[in-house]
């Protein structure tokens, strides 16, 4: 029988922690009440004390339990969750990414990001991340599940596991220049994108030699830094080619709704009415803000409804136009606080599991913070990833707060004070 782990402190609660997490749920409210009075009454009758259960949970429990079988039996549960969404989920917005329980409706992908959080510091904290053994685990451990998510399609989370499996790697040991390996066929794939999105011969040329040239910085760079062998070397460089040379292959394998987000962010104003609609109304909202806003249900894209998904994956256009940039950069500074915490958790945790349990979690949020922010000022394409513990949605609040519940667990249990 499972029982709460006695080795907790209560003097080693984290206080700062929870202010910030408790001032960017409050903002979440404020601003869902603003865009959706019914929503926001659901997220706190509802979704707020069911989220609660699994933050006490673990403040309760602890973490160390996690480190054995458990996290074997929690990564199996969540494969065959992310397997019956791909053959029975429901659909919506062009993604399958639902599973229906009853009249309850769950989306698996999220809690899915925080069993990868669980499984990658199980494998990373058994062995080394600089041998092959300790690389390509944690690497096939990730496929199955990222796989599967993307085949929903849900790019998303499957951008949010690549986020969270770099910084893990990273708190591991894995050096920086290995990481920008690992990424780098990424940049030749971004940097060929305007042979597919544009029809000027001028871009395609100019497309071409950026191309070139990065493709030869990238081989001298890779050539001087060998170790010994060529092979890995060579490996990356053929990727780098291979990604450049796939981006019509993998422009067709796209849903029309992703090319139309990518389209959208490239020039917004080719379609204001259409798919450039949310990013246009949502700059509208955020720059009308002004330094001060123009105060709370005073919004006029926010009240009006101009944006649809306000309350949801753009519930940031609320804040700027309504509480404007000083809101915006208190709602910074609370996220800030939040990750800044767990980041200094994960340095002073008690063993490498609960370490690097806590750079998950702080990876995790930072992305999704940074991501839909940028987004929201149209500085991204719009990929659906929600803000943590603010934007509406049942099973993203109860990933994060659980997620904040893990944090609190290795604070409570760390040997020396955190200041």
């Amino acid at each position: 029988m499972l029982l709460p782990n006695p080795g907790r402190s209560w003097r080693h609660f984290d206080v700062w922690l929870m202010l910030g997490v408790i001032g960017v749920v409050s903002f979440g409210l404020v601003a869902i009440y603003s865009a959706n009075p019914r929503a926001a009454f659901q997220q706190l009758a509802v979704n707020l004390p069911m989220a609660l259960i699994p933050f006490g949970f673990f403040v309760l429990w602890g973490y160390n339990w996690l480190e054995g079988r458990a996290a074997w039996i929690i990564y199996g549960i969540m494969v065959a969750l992310l397997i019956a969404v791909d053959i029975t989920g429901h659909s919506a917005l062009g993604a399958q990414r639902w599973l229906s329980i009853g009249p309850v409706k769950i989306q698996p992908s999220e809690y899915a990001k925080l069993g990868l959080i669980v499984i990658l510091a199980r494998v990373l904290s058994q062995r080394s991340v600089h041998s092959p053994e300790g690389f390509m685990i944690p690497m096939i451990t990730v496929g199955v599940p990222f796989l599967l998510i993307f085949a929903q399609p849900d790019l998303g989370t499957s951008l949010v596991f690549v986020a969270i499996t770099l910084g893990m790697l990273f708190w591991a040991g894995l050096p920086i220049p290995t990481l920008f390996k690992m990424v780098s066929p990424v940049v030749a794939l971004i940097l060929c994108m305007p042979q597919v999105l544009f029809d000027d011969p001028a871009v395609h040329r100019a497309s071409m030699i950026l191309w070139g040239v990065y493709l030869l910085g990238l081989g001298t760079w890779l050539w001087k830094t060998r170790k010994q062998h060529w092979l890995v070397p060579g490996g990356v460089w053929l990727a780098n080619l291979g990604a450049g040379l796939a981006v019509p292959i993998a422009w067709g394998i796209l849903k029309e709704y992703q090319k139309n987000r990518i389209r959208t962010f490239v020039s917004p104003e080719a379609d204001p009415l259409g798919t450039g609609y949310h990013v246009i109304q949502s700059k509208i909202a955020i720059g009308s803000g002004g330094l001060l806003g123009k105060g709370l249900l005073e919004g006029t894209q926010t009240q009006l409804h101009f944006i649809p998904e306000q309350h949801t994956d753009f519930v940031f256009s609320v804040v700027g136009e309504e509480l404007g940039l000083i809101g915006g950069l208190l709602m910074l500074a609370l996220y800030l606080t939040v990750i800044i915490r767990a980041i200094l958790i994960a340095n002073n945790a008690k063993d490498r599991f609960g370490s690097l349990l806590a750079s998950g979690v702080a990876s995790m949020l930072l992305f999704h913070m940074f991501v839909n922010l940028c987004m929201a000022m149209g500085l991204m394409p719009v990929v659906g990833i929600p803000l943590p513990m603010m934007s509406y949605g049942g099973s993203a609040l109860m990933t994060n707060l659980a997620a904040i519940g893990l944090l609190q667990a290795i604070s409570m249990r760390r040997k020396k004070l955190l200041f």
